[in-house]
């Protein structure tokens, strides 16, 4: 099965079950609407929504992802949990912020492929990450204005 069939059932998964609450130094799976950047077409994609402080991150261990380069040309995009549509503007955290968030991600990820995706170790520091930080993008979840 490819990516995207499997994307496809995974947000069908997501969409059909309650939402977990997305915890304070963990992850909860949630799908990600955004525009995409050529078509303007909706595009849905499921990813872990981190929780750090109080905020909603999204953490992507490559740069060159769509959903990264949707966000990157229109950031405005929605969360969809179950039967609720939560828009929100995606902002993009670099530098030490990004790597604590990471750090975040990587040490409540317990799946070994999404841990592999990354060129740091789940067991990295923040220094290492921060060394890769600029090759992978994080994104704060925030209410429209």
């Amino acid at each position: 099965m490819d990516t995207r069939s499997l994307n496809a059932e995974m947000t069908e998964r997501l969409l059909a079950a309650p939402a977990e609450p997305v915890p304070d130094g963990g992850y909860a799976l949630r799908v990600l609407e955004t525009r995409g950047r050529t078509s303007a077409e909706p595009r849905r994609t499921p990813l872990a929504v981190v929780g750090r402080e109080g905020g909603h991150f999204l953490v992507s261990p490559v740069r060159g992802r769509d959903w990264v380069r949707n966000l990157l040309a229109d950031p405005a995009c929605a969360v969809l949990e179950n039967t609720d549509r939560i828009p929100c503007q995606a902002h993009e955290v670099v530098g030490a912020e990004a790597a604590a968030v990471i750090a975040v991600y990587l040490r409540s990820m317990t799946v070994p492929w999404a841990i592999r995706a990354f060129p740091v170790p789940q067991e990295a520091s923040l220094d290492d990450i921060l060394g890769h930080v600029a090759d992978m993008a994080v994104f704060e979840l925030r209410d429209r204005p």
